[in-house]
């Protein structure tokens, strides 16, 4: 008992290293803004701006973008990265990308030559109309029980060939058809992960909608029923727009 216990300890400790959250700060010398963060694994970036600057401010910065920088992760320093601007949110945003994993710059808050702000890893996005769009031609796609693929394996060109799509392809394929591209963070995906969490709030999951759409005591109402909640949270937030 007291070994589980201890497990359940060490596994909270971990989990809240992971928090969605993490305060960095980026000062700029010459044409470079370099600086750290408190994240235990993201521990540094380094972004080289196309001339010299006496400040920063949100119009400079953005106008760089998107541009190669380099991220400390771990123990491993200067790995290159690309850093760009989205206005995926509905409002500017620099994003970057590390292995399959977005993550975003958020509230940024500008000094003459420096720029704090955290970095989100699981960041809530407000909804478009787009977004509206892309949970009604899923849940057209899955409108019957025999459309649905009860085994995801996060690939989806065979879903599309055999009309039977996991939750996770039926929204990517919705995604690129209204968009013509896929968001790994976009509104709905991430309104989805978070509703999977509010869920099953003490289930570890691995890829939350692969999981959530594969576990036993999932069923098809479940599928249905998640995707009508979104589509009534998306319609919501628009209307508050």
């Amino acid at each position: 008992m007291k070994i589980q216990l201890c497990i359940v300890i060490l596994l909270s400790v971990f989990i809240s290293a992971l928090s969605s959250q993490s305060k960095a700060e980026l000062y700029l010398t010459n044409n470079v803004l370099n600086g750290a963060c408190d994240d235990p694994y993201f521990t540094g970036f380094m972004i080289e701006l196309d001339t010299i600057y006496s400040s920063i401010d949100s119009s400079i910065l953005f106008g760089q973008l998107p541009r190669l920088g380099t991220i400390n992760f771990k123990h491993k320093t200067n790995i290159p990265t690309e850093f760009t601007r989205t206005d995926r949110a509905g409002y500017p945003q620099i994003m970057f990308r590390f292995r399959s994993e977005w993550l975003t710059f958020d509230d940024p808050m500008y000094t003459n030559n420096s720029i704090s702000f955290t970095i989100d890893r699981d960041p809530v996005v407000p909804f478009t109309e787009d977004d509206l769009k892309i949970i009604q031609l899923a849940s057209d796609m899955l409108s019957e029980p025999k459309y649905w693929h009860k085994q995801d394996d996060r690939i989806c060109e065979d879903d599309l060939a055999n009309k039977s799509y996991s939750l996770f392809c039926a929204l990517k394929i919705a995604s690129l058809a209204v968009e013509q591209k896929y968001n790994h963070r976009n509104a709905v995906l991430q309104k989805l992960r978070h509703l999977i969490n509010e869920k099953d709030p003490n289930k570890q999951w691995n890829h939350r909608l692969m999981d959530f759409n594969n576990q036993e005591e999932t069923t098809y109402e479940d599928i249905i029923s998640i995707l009508a909640e979104m589509e009534a949270a998306c319609g919501l937030d628009l209307k508050q727009k």
